[in-house]
């Protein structure tokens, strides 16, 4: 033991030189404690002499010096002038273990240019922490713990009271505005005019010729824009639900009722080519643009309301006066 801790001080004091070219640069190593603690840490300062203007790089590894040894941090360099223009740079590496033994740390490297300079090797022992097994068979069990007495109000902190207070407020002010602006409001809004069906299909058909939409090569978008507002006037004008059917069930609805009966063959037309259009992305002509278009208009025109028709006071009369004639006969 006693051979081992002089070497371990020889080994912390005694300067290495580099055999290839001492006069470039000194490494020296010392360690500040070589006997430690398991987890205690402890420092070895490095000590360089180089020429000003050289740059040497510390090489050592990102986390541990030897096996067992870790590296906490390394300090940076602190740089003095000497003579004869050299520099003396002065860092430290802080160490440490938390395994018991003896542990051999290689010399310290440093580089310059394609040469390699080292430090003596150091020695470090690290020692077992003492455990006091006497105190602890003596230690005596914890009582338990008592649990308080649960009262609600203890757990609730006082801003979730102001929460609980501005919803109610919220809540008030939402009852009261329902209870009596919301109806006042309700009465004094007067329905807006509904647009017949009719009226409004013949406005969206002729803002759809406008428009130029297949005019402009946007055939898909003219055919789409076209079979909706069709099937918005079937809905509207014969409560036939043509936005959630297909062309043949619009067809179908259409057969089996009599004012649309005889203009069926219009729709039908209409709704093969925008078939082929959306679907088969074929390119119609011109024509058949043109006709979709008055086939649309002729639907809408042919099963539009037709007007009660209103009989001549005059007539009426004459008719009465007719029937009472014939009664006196």
């Amino acid at each position: 033991m006693l051979a081992i801790i002089s070497a371990m001080i020889l080994s912390a004091y005694t300067p290495a030189h580099s055999e290839e070219a001492p006069e470039k640069l000194l490494v020296s190593a010392k360690m500040d404690s070589a006997v430690i603690w398991m987890g205690e840490q402890t420092s070895i300062k490095l000590e360089l002499v180089q020429d000003k203007g050289a740059l040497a790089q510390l090489a050592v590894p990102a986390d541990t010096l030897a096996a067992g040894v870790e590296i906490i941090t390394v300090t940076p360099g602190d740089t003095t002038e000497i003579k004869n223009g050299r520099i003396q740079i002065d860092r430290e590496i802080i160490v440490t273990s938390f395994d018991s033994g003896f542990y051999y740390i290689p010399p310290i490297k440093y580089v310059l240019d394609t040469d390699t300079f080292a430090s003596q090797p150091l020695s470090l022992k690290v020692a077992p922490v003492p455990v006091d097994t006497v105190s602890i068979d003596n230690l005596k069990a914890v009582k338990g713990v008592r649990s308080p007495r649960f009262v609600l109000w203890d757990y609730i902190p006082g801003y979730v009271w102001i929460i609980i207070l501005g919803i109610a407020v919220i809540l008030a002010g939402a009852y009261l505005y329902y209870r009596y602006f919301r109806n006042k409001d309700e009465n004094n809004v007067q329905a807006e005019p509904q647009i017949p069906p009719y009226e409004k299909a013949i406005q969206a058909l002729n803002m759809l010729k406008e428009e130029k939409l297949w005019q402009g090569g946007q055939d898909k978008q003219y055919y789409t824009r076209l079979t909706d507002i069709l099937r918005e006037y079937l809905d509207g004008r014969f409560s036939i639900n043509a936005m959630e059917m297909t062309s043949t069930e619009i067809l179908d609805a259409l057969r089996r009722n009599n004012e649309t009966r005889v203009v069926e063959r219009h729709m039908k037309e209409i709704l093969n080519v925008a078939d082929f259009v959306k679907f088969a992305k074929m390119r119609p002509l011109a024509d058949d643009n043109e006709a979709s278009m008055r086939y649309a208009i002729t639907f809408v025109e042919e099963t539009k309301p037709q007007p009660e028709p209103v009989q001549d006071e005059t007539s009426e009369k004459d008719t009465e006066k007719s029937g009472k004639t014939d009664k006196i006969k």
